[in-house]
């Protein structure tokens, strides 16, 4: 069954809804997913995600409904001012680790501001917020959960939740020097917005020694977690044999991520690490039908979230 597509602009940006159509009548709450796409892709490689997840949602025959939106990030399709932007080092950008981060923390902040306007222009108003996103998308997804507490679900894929060691880890694979952090290809503005906004630059990075955080850091670190995190849902697909997006680039803040959420059993917050043994920097259709069941299943749970952690490899 085809899904309906509706694109509105929406503060400037085209933004496409999926499954309007397909909405029960009346329904008793609709909930919303946010598709974030891949680095030098468009908007329109998510609309098989949001048919899957929508067909997969109707298939429950349930009162309620979900709906997918997706749009292009920054310097992408219809807002694509300057293609240099969005290559990396080896490719010919000089700036591409600012302009890399900025790009998707500008799209984690669009992903707000149109969730915030949405309502306004399809007449009705998500019950709950899920996002997905794909290597760039991905990333900007560990904004998302991170940063925006009306998003309770996320799902990201092919990620990575550490930028600094992500970005360490392809400079020296372009032979730059090695003192990357605080150089002209790392300026010191960059470092401070990633301790700001990154998920391991935001948590890890600014403890002291992250192995053993003083009790004021861990205090500290208590607090954000449950202001940030309360309540939340969060799947993390990698590629085992991924070279664009290599596991070990985030794997030191995953593993302090979850000791810390072990750590805290009153925390309320379920983090699921799934590696996928072979698998390059691709989203595979056992990837898709994972992230689907995870969005659906959700969507439907009515178990209060608790503290739990789950590791696997696939």
């Amino acid at each position: 069954m085809e899904v309906s597509q509706s694109t509105f602009t929406i503060a400037g940006i085209l933004t496409t809804v999926h499954g309007l159509d397909q909405l029960p009548p009346q329904p008793s709450s609709v909930a919303c997913l946010w598709l974030l796409h891949p680095r030098l892709q468009t908007k329109e490689c998510m609309a098989p995600l949001a048919s899957q997840a929508i067909q997969a949602w109707n298939s429950r025959q349930t009162t309620s409904g979900l709906i997918a939106v997706s749009f292009d990030q920054r310097n992408h399709g219809s807002r694509k001012v300057d293609g240099v932007a969005n290559e990396d080092w080896r490719g010919g950008n000089p700036r591409h680790a600012q302009d890399m981060f900025s790009i998707y923390h500008g799209t984690a902040t669009d992903t707000s501001l149109l969730l915030s306007y949405l309502p306004a222009y399809i007449s009705l108003t998500p019950s709950q917020h899920l996002v997905l996103g794909q290597s760039l998308g991905g990333h900007a997804t560990w904004h998302c959960v991170l940063h925006e507490p009306r998003i309770s679900t996320a799902i990201s894929i092919i990620g990575c939740p550490d930028y600094t060691a992500l970005m360490e880890q392809r400079a020296a694979k372009s032979k730059l020097p090695s003192d990357l952090v605080g150089s002209q290809n790392f300026p010191q503005a960059l470092v401070e917005a990633v301790g700001q906004w990154d998920p391991a630059g935001s948590l890890m990075r600014r403890l002291s020694n992250a192995e053993s955080p003083t009790p004021i850091e861990k205090e500290r670190l208590r607090a954000h977690m449950w202001a940030n995190l309360q309540g939340k849902r969060l799947l993390n697909l990698s590629g085992g044999a991924d070279k664009l997006v290599p596991y070990e680039c985030g794997e030191a803040f995953l593993q302090f991520f979850k000791k810390t959420i072990q750590e805290d059993p009153r925390l309320a917050f379920e983090f699921e690490d799934l590696v996928f043994e072979g698998v390059g920097h691709e989203t595979t259709p056992k990837m898709a039908e994972i992230a689907v069941n995870f969005i659906c299943d959700s969507i439907a749970s009515d178990r209060p979230v608790t503290s739990r952690v789950k590791t696997s490899k696939i």
